[in-house]
């Protein structure tokens, strides 16, 4: 998920600044499409016509976008929600992706087994229903922390799908 690290990268310094490129987020229209655009992710993936590496970045990135151009004009300017939990969402990512997903290759055939076993029983939710919660969770600003905790899910569920993936692949 490298562009989405990317984006949470550029979103924490963008709301610590105030910088002038945010209201731009906050236009209907903008953080609009950012929705359709992770919809769009979101279908691709589930029918199968987008890989999922790309897929999962795409909607992220999409979904991260959306959340602050949503749910921003409703909290207060500066809140420290947009400055940190994109800096959580970059090292979560970036610890699945250098940890669990480039490692995956090089897992011994008991600890292939275990993420089966996680993918299997631990971890029922398909990623596009996962997806789905995210979708609903961006539609529910009130709640503050039903965005976040859905990304998380979504990040760990797409790790454990890309590691599986790769495995497979060998």
């Amino acid at each position: 998920m490298p562009i989405f690290i990317v984006c949470c990268l550029m979103l924490s310094p963008l709301t610590l600044t105030q910088n002038a490129f945010l209201p731009l987020l906050n236009i209907e229209a903008v953080w609009g499409a950012g929705a359709c655009l992770a919809v769009l992710f979101l279908l691709g993936g589930c029918l199968k016509l987008v890989p999922s590496k790309i897929w999962h970045d795409g909607f992220a990135s999409a979904g991260l976008w959306t959340w602050y151009g949503y749910w921003s004009p409703q909290f207060s300017d500066g809140s420290p929600q947009f400055s940190v939990f994109p800096v959580y969402f970059a090292l979560l990512s970036s610890w699945m992706l250098l940890g669990l997903i480039n490692k995956s290759p090089q897992f011994d055939w008991e600890s292939q087994e275990s993420l089966r076993y996680m993918q299997k029983y631990l971890a029922r939710f398909d990623s596009c229903a996962v997806a789905v919660l995210v979708l609903i969770c961006l539609a529910l600003p009130e709640h503050y922390l039903s965005y976040p905790l859905a990304m998380t899910f979504f990040i760990v569920r797409s790790a454990f799908q890309r590691c599986l993936e790769i495995i497979d692949s060998l």
